[in-house]
């Protein structure tokens, strides 16, 4: 159970104020008599803990506005899911936000800021201002101010990157605020008007989505951005550096500033392995040998040596500004940063410093698959619903469902790695053969092909050489075939009343004809035939649990009996796996994330095409309450883990034959 922060009697923070990252996102609830306002409810990540939250003060109903700040996915891309947990608000952002983040898939009206004269007024009477900070860091960003709390949600301004974390800013909170802003905002010019603006507003508390909540010395907050000099356009004042405190100041600036973003071990254990350099009681430089110069380069030499680009970056805006203010050389690691940042891709991205491609990044990721690279079965779903739309598209190809048929015991002799590998060539004899923009990642299937503009007979044709390719090919650890199930558009419904529907009935041709390839041997084709109702059909089973070893172990027991195999890692994933392939079996942990394994049958069971799906709960939670509630679920089969993996074999292997006759 997660527990809220409240930060007046009527805000909350609702967000994960345990786990410690370089940056924290803080979503906020603002709740007034029967309305409630959400801002910046986050990302896919960490919306379980949001949820649960927020249903912990109020049902996710009395939720009337939705604020979205901008349009990075840390702040909005859990809006759908929202959505479909029931959420019936407003979203309140500006037009250009709008214009992104409806890409996101959300379907919620918008209050768009331009046509409500910047600000909201509740029944109450109570009234949200919202202070426009354009390009801090988005065209269309803006910040929201409480009139009634004197609270300001400031969105990213205030921010912080730092693995220091503290919930309630403190002395140090400062040096990590300017190391976000220095990465994040674009110059002093567009920054110091917003906060001058600031200024004239009597604010009590700052509720930054990253970093820490400052709830004292609020105007000194204001004026250390105010003067910070920041971003590519920055031009700090010159300052001598002799009459500064030499290189001291410099170096002892640099070690401050790494101080606030990490941890404080880590730091000095770097900063002790610099030759020359002496520190105090304080762990201050007091004092270093040879030349001042040379040791300036030594210290990022030694850093990226004992800690990587990463580090680096942190610190490069920093120290490339008192570099230009001291007029001392730029350290030479620095010129030489770019041409390394492809080894480091993986740890820039956590900077993100490619802000206009953030959400088209984001994207990305969503609709392809991080293996194979590779668009998804959504992206792959949407596609053909686009083609359905057009007036003959029963003309124009057929849809490939393809399984490697012996991934499963690669993966079980070689390691995941090499399951991967092996995805990731048959991906590249795919795209060879077929064209890349034809090839899909599949969850059911392995792989979907969507083939245009050939007759049925050059389809076939395709698809026997594709066959024989792969069963001659040396690309894998081990000689690989591959199953095809393939269907035709002018197969499906004439009189389909929907879209939807000609679609689900176009791919479960597909998807059973796959299944007999593979029931009649393996290394087959199936074009012909209507196997939805046949004896025999492949027996479906979807394993749901957030343990991955888990889901591994039994998958490949199973997969070995050739049953069809499915995985889903919490809840959500689960109910949407069975509402759209229909699975015989769900061998499912009670305890499950975003949605629980009862709630997961009781959902089910209120489909006409789900009901009859049978349930296995496997649990470390067994008890007689949770057996009462299983039983009055028409669960009968309940283990609890460990459990013996033959009697979970032996119950499936009973339920299939049932199937079969």
């Amino acid at each position: 159970m997660y527990e809220c922060v409240a930060l007046t009697p009527d805000i909350f923070h609702i967000g994960d104020n345990v786990t410690s990252e370089g940056l924290n996102c803080h979503p906020y609830l603002l709740i007034d008599g029967e309305e409630a306002v959400l801002f910046d409810p986050g990302s896919i990540k960490d919306i379980h803990i949001v949820l649960e939250k927020l249903e912990s003060l109020i049902p996710l109903s009395q939720v009337k506005y939705v604020v979205l700040h901008h349009e990075d996915p840390d702040f909005c891309s859990a809006v759908p899911i929202l959505e479909k947990k029931g959420l019936n608000a407003q979203v309140i952002t500006s037009w250009r936000t709008m214009s992104l983040v409806q890409y996101y898939g959300i379907e919620s009206p918008y209050y768009l800021l331009e046509e409500h004269n910047n600000e909201l007024l509740l029944q109450s009477g109570r009234r949200l201002e919202f202070l426009l900070t354009p390009y801090l860091h988005f065209a269309g960003a803006f910040m929201t101010y409480d009139l009634q709390t004197k609270t300001l949600f400031s969105s990213d301004v205030f921010g912080a990157y730092s693995f220091n974390k503290t919930f309630y800013a403190d002395e140090t909170y400062i040096e990590k605020m300017k190391t976000f802003h220095e990465h994040y905002m674009p110059c002093n010019a567009i920054l110091r008007p917003v906060m001058e603006n600031l200024l004239r507003y009597e604010i009590d508390r700052i509720l930054p989505q990253h970093g820490s909540l400052i709830i004292a010395d609020i105007p000194k907050h204001i004026h250390a951005l105010r003067t910070l000099e920041c971003g590519q356009l920055m031009v700090p004042l010159k300052k001598n550096l002799l009459a500064s405190g030499g290189y001291l100041t410099v170096y002892n600036e640099i070690l401050t500033r790494y101080m606030a973003t990490y941890p404080h071990e880590s730091v000095l254990e770097v900063f002790h392995k610099i030759e020359g350099l002496h520190f105090n009681t304080q762990n201050q430089i007091d004092c270093f040998e040879g030349d001042g110069h040379h040791t300036w380069h030594a210290i990022f030499e030694t850093i990226k040596e004992h800690r990587g680009y990463l580090w680096l970056s942190v610190i490069e805006p920093y120290a490339k500004t008192l570099s230009f203010t001291y007029s001392i050389p730029v350290p030479a690691i620095f010129h030489t940063l770019l041409e390394g940042a492809h080894e480091a891709t993986e740890n820039l991205m956590a900077l993100n410093r490619n802000l206009d491609q953030t959400v088209k990044n984001v994207q990305e990721k969503l609709i392809r698959c991080p293996i194979t690279e590779l668009y998804n079965e959504t992206f792959f779903k949407n596609l053909l619903l686009d083609e359905l739309e057009n007036e003959d598209w029963r003309d124009l190809g057929a849809i490939f469902l393809i399984n490697v048929d012996n991934l499963s015991k690669i993966k079980q002799q070689y390691g995941e790695s090499e399951a991967n590998n092996t995805l990731i060539n048959m991906a590249y004899l795919l795209k060879n053969t077929f064209g890349e923009s034809a090839v899909f990642k599949m969850q059911l299937a392995d792989f979907a092909l969507y083939v245009t503009e050939h007759t049925v007979e050059s389809l076939i044709e395709q698809a026997d050489v594709f066959r024989i390719l792969v069963e001659s090919s040396d690309l894998f650890i081990e000689n690989c075939t591959v199953s095809i199930g393939i269907a035709f558009p002018r197969e499906t419904q004439l009189d389909a009343p929907t879209l939807d529907s000609a679609l689900s009935s176009y791919l479960e041709l597909a998807i059973n004809r796959l299944r007999h390839a593979q029931e009649m041997g393996r290394n087959l084709i199936c074009h012909t035939g209507d196997f939805t109702h046949m004896t025999g059909k492949a027996f479906t089973v979807l394993i749901a649990d957030p343990d991955k070893t888990h889901q591994d172990v039994l998958k490949m027991f199973l997969s070995e009996l050739d049953i069809q195999v499915m995985t889903a890692s919490d809840g959500v994933e689960a109910f949407e796996l069975a509402t759209h392939h229909f699975p015989q079996l769900i061998i499912t942990d009670v305890i499950l994330p975003k949605i629980d394994g009862f709630l997961l049958r009781e959902k089910l069971l209120q489909r006409s095409t789900t009901k009859g799906i049978e349930f296995i709960y496997v649990s470390h939670l067994k008890d007689e309450i949770s057996i009462n509630r299983a039983m009055d679920l028409g669960v009968v089969h309940y283990l609890k883990k460990p459990y013996l993996l033959s009697e979970v074999i032996g119950i499936t292997a009973r339920l299939r034959k049932g199937f079969s006759l």
